[in-house]
């Protein structure tokens, strides 16, 4: 309620409200000049919903609201916005009061007419009456502002929603980057791309909504849009703080397989679900390799990497062998702390005793190569997988991409880019973003807008 009060006060900060009485009787915007564009309405169709609405209303019982809802949701969905809207104002002048649905369906119809400021009209009464808009009825305002090519206003609205604590679902921002795209504002667009799995799988753990937040994941996931670390941490946290141990592993092992490199955060979270080693040695639990590998990646993360080198001795005394999992965790934390010969010779260690790194070994070296200014030993280990029989990933060849971006090669990068997918790899929605975003700062405008529409055509970007 604190944040419907706050947001009702900004609601009438807007300029140029008019009460919704303001709109005439026989309203001077034509069927045809509808942005909402339908065909032609049936006059039958409208008369009969009339009719009915005046009986209704002459009823010396007055019916209960949905039954007006209904005509005018009918009136709405064949886009018969301004018969929908003469109406409700019928409804106004007998004082009957609306319900949040009947004036969800108003707002629908204004900005069906383009008049958006009728629109926030609606929204400031649904304020004043203390309901609650829904995402739905929030997202229509939004398409009608873009509609209207008003789509700073857009954004600016978008924001202001979310700061009072209200939260969209992926329809809005498809709708929103999409207004964005069309009106040359691709900078922004790409900026709010960003933002979209933190903000709706924190809006869902938030309400408590597990199932739902891992649902969204495994869409982006099957989408090729790969969640960044924050996200899966919204998830981990809030699966580990209700003791869904078990969906928290889960929502792990996606994140390792996707190579989103686990932080801090993440095994502070881990921790309050799991017991530690030696909280299970105290209990005659045994670890085991797993188990190590988990701690050695939270101390790598952690920098304690002493700590971690100390553990990995352990294993090995407690008979318990370090696997490729393990080793990419301290190749990882090394890279981190600035220490490539070390990784290096780490990784040459790993070989000699038997062990052979995965594609996803490899990413981390050729990332921290690339991160660490060794660009050349960096192109040389990503040219030799293939002759080595590896097949590169869309997570090794964006690693790359992106090398080639930070060092200002963008031909190589966007020439690499266009192998890939001769090689059978499509690029994902962080490939795209990463290039476009080096072709923005570049001033290769036109390519970035090239790429952008291409992403869209391709579904990377719903909308």
């Amino acid at each position: 309620m604190l944040y419907a009060t706050r947001f009702r006060v900004s609601v009438r900060q807007i300029p140029n409200f008019l009460p919704l009485s303001a709109l005439p009787p026989s309203c001077s915007c034509s069927w045809t000049s509808l942005h909402f564009h339908s065909e032609p309405p049936s006059l039958r169709e409208v008369d009969d919903a009339v009719d009915s609405f005046t009986r209704m209303l002459s009823m010396r019982r007055t019916p209960p609201i949905i039954q007006f809802n209904k005509i005018l949701g009918s009136l709405s969905k064949t886009k018969h916005f301004h018969a929908a809207v003469s109406l409700f104002q019928q409804l106004q002048v007998r004082g009957i009061a609306p319900s949040i649905v009947t004036l969800s369906i108003v707002i629908n119809c204004c900005c069906g007419m383009g008049r958006m400021t009728l629109a926030f009209s609606v929204l400031a009464k649904i304020f004043r009456m203390d309901y609650q808009p829904n995402t739905v009825t929030l997202t229509t305002i939004l398409k009608g502002l873009c509609l209207c090519g008003s789509v700073e206003k857009a954004v600016r609205f978008h924001d202001r929603v979310l700061a009072h604590g209200f939260r969209f679902n992926e329809v809005t921002y498809g709708t929103l980057i999409n207004g964005l795209c069309k009106t040359g504002h691709t900078s922004a667009a790409i900026q709010v791309l960003r933002k979209i799995p933190r903000s709706l799988i924190f809006g869902l753990c938030l309400e408590g909504q597990y199932k739902e937040a891992i649902d969204l994941l495994s869409d982006m996931v099957l989408r090729n849009i790969t969640p960044n670390v924050y996200t899966y941490n919204t998830l981990i946290d809030g699966l580990c703080k209700e003791g869904k141990i078990k969906d928290a592993k889960s929502v792990l092992a996606v994140m390792t397989k996707d190579g989103v490199k686990l932080d801090v955060v993440t095994y502070n979270s881990l921790m309050d679900g799991y017991c530690l080693v030696n909280e299970m040695r105290s209990k005659n639990l045994v670890p085991n390799t797993i188990t190590y590998s988990t701690l050695i990646d939270g101390l790598g993360k952690s920098r304690r990497i002493l700590c971690a080198l100390e553990v990995l001795e352990k294993m090995h005394d407690r008979g318990q062998p370090a696997n490729i999992v393990t080793y990419s965790s301290l190749l990882d934390a090394l890279f981190n702390m600035k220490q490539p010969d070390k990784a290096l010779m780490l990784f040459n260690q790993m070989k000699e005793s038997g062990i052979d790194p995965d594609i996803y070994t490899y990413n981390i070296l050729i990332d921290g190569l690339y991160k660490n200014g060794r660009i050349k030993k960096a192109k040389e280990i990503f040219q030799d997988l293939s002759i080595k029989g590896y097949r590169p990933n869309v997570r090794t060849y964006t690693i790359v991409i992106n090398g080639l971006c930070k060092e200002g090669l963008l031909l190589e990068a966007l020439a690499l880019m266009a192998k890939m997918e001769d090689n059978g790899c499509l690029p994902n929605a962080v490939t795209y973003e990463t290039i476009i975003r080096a072709l923005f700062e570049n001033g290769e405008n036109d390519k970035a807008e090239k790429l952008l529409r291409e992403m869209i055509s391709r579904g990377l970007l719903q909308g």
